[in-house]
């Protein structure tokens, strides 16, 4: 396998990756981000590595939305393509004392990490209904943010002593934001009653109680034709599982979420959590359980959280519906 590194900007493509006939020789490019570019790349990487496409390896940071149409353009090439954690890609670099930043750095950098990785996770792009769900979710969440702000905004201007002045705009602004927020919604219970598979999912979801379509609609891009291996991988994508600090006798630090994944999505489960632990009598005990434990109400709330997802992923996994006496079934 031969590994290419590819640092993705807005405009432009750097690429850096080993020559196959001198291993300390580094071939350079540097393309536009766009479809001409891209086949330039074809190009390229044709002519200094030659055969099977499947055998080169693109790796690439998520950055954003500038990654996506170069990744599904390469893979539907032919090429292997890996778009990793930007993070995890950084760290690598300072491993490796890399005091200065430039775009061809980081392709070299790119393609050693990726050449050192034990276990791959190849890029697989989503189905066109998933883009587009994630597209619509996207702009309603942006929406929703947009009327907090102008309310915000709006009671703030009732303390003004010019606040008279500014409060109709204000108010058309606010109606304005809210209809084009019922309009995405009523695309997003279009897009999804369309697609049998997206329904049956939604409905599976919700039949645990606590979960209703809001929530399940949120879930839908992370576990329709889900790629993770358990429950647990779900929920540490989103960024519900607790990271431990414990060394010695010195450090016992209590444990915290990791934070990573979409803070947005974290957001949208702590209001069914609350719903589920008035009306889902597993969850309930589950709560219970933990207070009794010594567990702060936080950290349980959290946990009930990541219990949900876990019961999300377990329902659309086996396509089967939430049943609370689950365990007891022979």
């Amino acid at each position: 396998m031969h590994f290419i590194g590819c640092d993705v900007a807005k405009l432009t493509l750097d690429l850096a990756g080993c020559d196959p006939r001198q291993a300390s020789r580094t071939r350079t490019c540097s393309v536009a981000n766009d479809p001409a570019g891209w086949q330039q790349l074809t190009r390229w990487l044709e002519q200094h590595w030659p055969g099977d496409r499947s055998r080169i390896g693109v790796v690439m940071e998520a950055t954003g939305v500038y990654h996506n149409r170069v990744a599904q353009y390469l893979h539907a090439a032919g090429f292997k393509v890996m778009v990793c954690n930007p993070g995890r890609a950084t760290d690598y670099a300072r491993s490796q004392n890399r005091l200065n930043k430039t775009d061809g750095l980081d392709a070299r950098s790119l393609q050693r990490y990726g050449a050192r990785l034990e276990q791959i996770r190849w890029f697989e792009p989503n189905l066109p209904d998933i883009d587009h769900l994630k597209a619509l979710l996207a702009l309603l969440w942006q929406l929703e943010k947009d009327i907090r702000r102008w309310t915000n905004r709006r009671e703030k201007a009732c303390f003004e002593p010019a606040g008279m002045t500014v409060r109709s705009p204000i108010e058309r602004q606010i109606r304005n934001l809210k209809r084009e927020r019922d309009r995405t919604q009523a695309a997003i219970d279009d897009l999804i009653a369309s697609s049998e598979a997206l329904t049956r999912d939604q409905q599976l979801m919700c039949s645990i109680q606590g979960v209703g379509p809001k929530t399940s609609q949120s879930l839908l891009p992370l576990l329709h034709n889900s790629r993770f291996a358990s429950a647990r991988q779900a929920a540490a994508f989103i960024g519900l599982t607790p990271r431990h600090r414990q060394s010695g006798t010195s450090l016992n630090a209590p444990g915290r979420l990791s934070g990573r994944g979409d803070p947005r999505l974290r957001a949208k489960l702590y209001l069914p959590a609350l719903t589920a632990l008035k009306w889902n009598p597993e969850l309930k005990a589950f709560y219970a359980s933990l207070i009794n434990r010594g567990k702060s109400p936080k950290q349980a709330i959290t946990a009930v959280m990541r219990k949900l997802v876990h019961l999300c992923y377990g329902v659309v996994k086996n396509q089967t519906p939430y049943r609370t006496d689950y365990g007891c079934l022979p």
